[in-house]
């Protein structure tokens, strides 16, 4: 597979934000049970990131935080084809498809302070892991994600097929961008971090950061998404079908 990749979250509101787009690699293995359903495994790779001196939005813009993440993901999707469909079914040209899964991510948001790139988690800049915020603990940076989307598949030979699909992540963690909940006391974090975390976690740009302590950062109500969407050229294994599902078919009486 090669495209896309980009993430939603509090940096970055939409998913198909252009400014958003990275490329993206990925490779699978789909199982075929008939026309109409198939199971697919999948690895894949790419880079999220957000970045709030691109938005119009007042808040964001004076808030002033970036990131940008890698992701390694390991999906597994079930696919239904509305029309009947296998690459090696030469009566079956195209169809298009929905598909529902679990992945497993990895991710390390980093952002760039004076030329060098940190990895934002070991930092705790909402006060993860500081005694002065015992109810924050340090994110995982292994989460889980449940796939969604579709696309349209093409056949070209016996061998041979092309797929063009999008799938939306939604992820179980708020943190994908490091932004979820309030800013954290200057005070503690430099106790427990140390300065780095202290101005990584407030960047606002009027730069009076005693006054944002315990004040809103990010938006704690929604989980972040990412997405992977792309153009896929298949090979089939086998020139073997089974065209006996038929869900649209009803027997009449």
């Amino acid at each position: 597979m090669l495209g896309v990749s980009s993430y939603k979250g509090d940096l970055n509101g939409s998913l198909f934000n252009p400014n958003s787009f990275h490329p993206a690699v990925g490779v699978l293995y789909r199982h075929c049970y008939n026309n109409h359903w198939s199971l697919k495994f999948g690895i894949n790779y790419g880079t999220v990131s957000g970045d709030d001196s691109q938005s119009d939005d007042p808040f964001q813009q004076y808030r002033n935080l970036s990131f940008t993440s890698s992701i390694l993901e390991l999906e597994g999707q079930y696919e239904f084809n509305f029309f009947p469909f296998q690459t090696a079914n030469r009566t079956t040209p195209g169809t298009p498809f929905l598909f529902l899964g679990l992945a497993v991510f990895k991710f390390n948001p980093k952002a760039e302070l004076d030329g060098t790139d940190y990895s934002l988690q070991p930092l705790g800049t909402e006060g993860q892991g500081t005694p002065g915020y015992p109810d924050r603990k340090k994110y995982k940076r292994v989460q889980v994600s449940f796939p969604f989307g579709g696309g349209y598949k093409f056949r070209l030979s016996n061998r041979f097929g092309v797929t063009i699909e999008a799938g939306a992540r939604k992820s179980t963690t708020d943190y994908l961008d490091d932004v979820s909940k309030t800013y954290a006391k200057k005070d503690v974090l430099l106790a427990a971090h140390g300065p780095e975390a202290v101005r990584l976690s407030d960047r606002t740009i009027d730069q009076l950061n005693d006054n944002n302590n315990d004040r809103q950062r990010g938006d704690a109500s929604h989980k972040d998404y990412y997405m992977f969407a792309g153009v896929t050229l298949n090979f089939t294994l086998s020139k073997r079908y089974n065209d006996t599902c038929k869900p649209f078919k009803r027997k009449l009486h």
